[in-house]
């Protein structure tokens, strides 16, 4: 048997496993090396076997599957940075250091900074390698630019964890970019050196002259984020309505360029490039033209992921059409998917790569079915009728994922997908001809660029619209990874018995479902056996006691907390939650807390095992310990960061363990 015989779909899957594998488990190199070596060993005897029995077929192929396994381990060592021996982490970090590095990549800034991806070339005199995050004030008004060499001068820090139990945590998103640290540069210790044109300078240089060529028409501010964020892939100046308005309707994706807009831009190419399959060489012609003009559009946009990964997808299947392979659709997402991984493994962790490789499979084993809903022959019909049926499709194939990830069902996405994928499609392609024109023929471009502005509003005005029924989503859903694999499974089992068109096989729906359901209940007794107490990171005073399915939250501001403690409540799958206002007191586990506000009132006669302090009380720490004896003291995030240091020190003297909420992050006590 041939290894090219075995599926590559299984195989990149198996690939997969690997990276996700190592990613947890961190084995060690050596290990990994050993196990490569006998894996390659196993694969040479038993391919040179593989003829002889067909039991030494399947053992021939169990091996494939290991050894790709192994190779996805070794590739996520081999590009995680900080196993390098060079990477700056491994060098003494000083109060304050000397750093250059080249920038790479400009970031969406905050209200107070510019932020930006800097690939370090020296850390106090050393030559390193290794990337870090970098904050720039926006008063300095110094603005770098991808290939901008600089220097500073700023202690380095860890970027935080999640504030709360629950919540987005920002360093490990960052973590899966090779990103461990963070920078605030001071503008009197910042200089840039020299500026490289690199290849980002130029695709940076690129990208903003065709968004200034768009100055011409005078679009409001709204209309040209749109047409920055469709046409280029830049998503900068979104305001934040706009952004919360597609997320609830269900149409995010329509801002951000990936395989719907590569999608569009293929299907569109193939249609105009039809008539060349009549002339000599006709299909090598079109062949080139596609993967030339799906190219250039990616290196336009920046080549982020989203657009990589697409590109990439598309540039296999018209390849395999070319060759005229009928499964070419699958050897082109498990070979696309292999080769963004083996470059980038921490793709496999970005939610955008799932989204779109979860959409476009269910797309594809979900078209058999299409054609039984053409309840017409008329072209405008099945167009019609195709674009809700692909909604469907795609909305079920990636339902699990957003579950898991956005915790919120939006209802009406059929409704708002049934307008925006067809009118997007137009923008977008009407769009690409108006920016062609802002170079060689402005007025024409200024006119016909009324009816883009007009169709971009009326957009978001159909959007905003949709955003509006509260009713049409559902948020806060509690969802598990376990629940994301057997609801997939679930779907599979749907498509199974679909497929087969008998009977007896709904047996598998019904074992699924039953399983899904047995997986969420599992989880939810999981999460609500025991009981746990949070003093929270947030700015103001907020404690909260979970006692299985029930969460009682102490605080004096709940209006402050709503966001907190629904993270929170989902994350713990709890079915009740109650509010009232901060006690002195509190009992937990039979263990006693004294809480001690700005008032710095407390008794001597109550004996507990932790302190929590909050509003920066007037107290004597030492005189607390000896007057109440406890076990622990916790301050919250409310109080003032120099008391923070002088009651570190008490407790250090006093051998009692002090926790600083604004600086290790909240408290669980079990």
């Amino acid at each position: 048997m041939k290894p090219l015989k075995f599926p590559l779909i299984t195989i990149t899957c198996a690939f997969a496993v690997g990276i996700i594998v190592q990613y947890y488990w961190k084995i060690s190199f050596s290990i990994l090396l050993i196990s490569s070596l006998f894996g390659a060993l196993l694969f040479g005897f038993f391919y040179w076997k593989s003829n002889k029995k067909i039991i030494q077929n399947t053992t021939f192929g169990i091996v494939v599957y290991l050894l790709s396994f192994v190779l996805g381990m070794i590739t996520f060592f081999v590009h995680l940075d900080s196993n390098k021996q060079n990477h700056y982490s491994k060098k003494t970090f000083e109060v304050t250091n000397s750093i250059r590095g080249v920038v790479q990549t400009p970031l969406k800034p905050n209200a107070k900074y510019n932020k930006y991806f800097v690939t370090v070339t020296s850390f106090n005199r050393a030559n390193v390698s290794g990337k870090l995050l970098i904050y720039v004030p926006k008063k300095a008004k110094i603005i770098l630019h991808s290939g901008a060499e600089i220097w500073f001068m700023a202690p380095v820090y860890s970027i935080p964890k999640a504030y709360n139990p629950y919540q987005f945590d920002y360093a490990n998103y960052l973590e899966k970019q090779n990103v461990f640290h963070q920078v605030y540069a001071n503008e009197n210790y910042l200089k840039v050196i020299q500026q490289h044109h690199n290849a980002d300078y130029f695709l940076e240089n690129l990208r903003n002259s065709l968004s200034r060529s768009f100055d011409i028409h005078h679009f409001d501010a709204k209309t040209k984020a749109i047409v920055d964020a469709l046409l280029l892939g830049q998503r900068v100046e979104m305001d934040t309505q706009t952004v919360t308005d597609y997320s609830n309707a269900g149409v995010i994706h329509v801002l951000a360029i990936s395989g719907l807009h590569i999608s569009i831009l293929y299907f569109v190419l193939v249609f105009l490039l039809k008539p060349l399959k009549r002339v000599k060489f006709g299909n090598e012609i079109q062949l080139v033209i596609i993967l030339s003009f799906l190219w250039l559009f990616a290196l336009l946009t920046g080549l982020p992921a989203s657009v990589t990964r697409a590109v990439t997808l598309f540039s296999f299947i018209s390849i395999g059409n070319y060759f005229n392979q009928p499964k070419a659709i699958y050897n082109a997402m498990a070979i696309s998917a292999f080769l963004i991984l083996l470059f980038v493994p921490n793709a496999i962790f970005d939610i955008g790569f799932q989204l779109s490789y979860a959409a476009v499979l269910a797309i594809i084993l979900f078209q058999p079915f299409y054609k039984k809903f053409h309840f017409t022959k008329n072209k405008i019909g099945i167009y019609f009728i195709d674009t809700i049926l692909v909604s469907i499709a795609a909305q079920i194939g990636v339902l699990p994922l957003s579950l898991y990830y956005f915790n919120q069902l939006p209802m009406l996405f059929l409704l708002a997908n049934l307008v925006i994928i067809p009118l997007s499609s137009f923008v977008l392609i009407y769009g690409i001809l108006i920016l062609v024109l802002n170079f060689i023929l402005p007025e024409a471009a200024v006119f016909l660029g009324k009816l883009l502005s007009f169709l971009i509003q009326l957009m978001n005005d159909y959007i905003h619209w949709i955003a509006q029924f509260k009713s049409g989503i559902i948020t806060n859903i509690s969802f598990s990874a376990i629940m994301v694999l057997t609801l997939y499974l679930f779907i599979i089992s749907c498509l199974f018995w679909i497929y087969k068109k008998k009977r007896k096989h709904i047996v598998y729906v019904l074992v699924a479902l039953f399983i899904f359901q047995i997986s969420f209940i599992f989880v939810k007794i999981a999460e609500n056996k025991g009981s746990e107490l949070i003093v929270f990171n947030d700015k103001s005073s907020l404690i909260g006691i979970k006692n299985r399915n029930t969460i009682i939250a102490y605080t004096d501001a709940p209006e402050n907390h709503i966001a907190t403690l629904n993270h929170y409540s989902r994350g713990t799958f709890s079915d009740l939650l109650r509010i009232f206002p901060m006690q002195n007191v509190l009992s937990f586990d039979e263990k006693r807390i004294l809480i001690i506000d700005s008032l710095g009132i407390y008794k001597t006669s109550i004996k507990p095992e932790i302190v929590v302090l909050m509003q920066s009380p007037k107290i004597n720490l030492s005189r607390l310990i000896k007057d109440v004896n406890p076990k622990l003291i916790i301050a919250d995030k409310t109080n003032y960061r120099n008391l923070l240091k002088v009651w570190s020190a008490t407790c250090q003297k006093e051998k009692i363990p002090f926790h600083a909420i604004a600086e290790k992050g909240f408290y669980r006590l079990k």
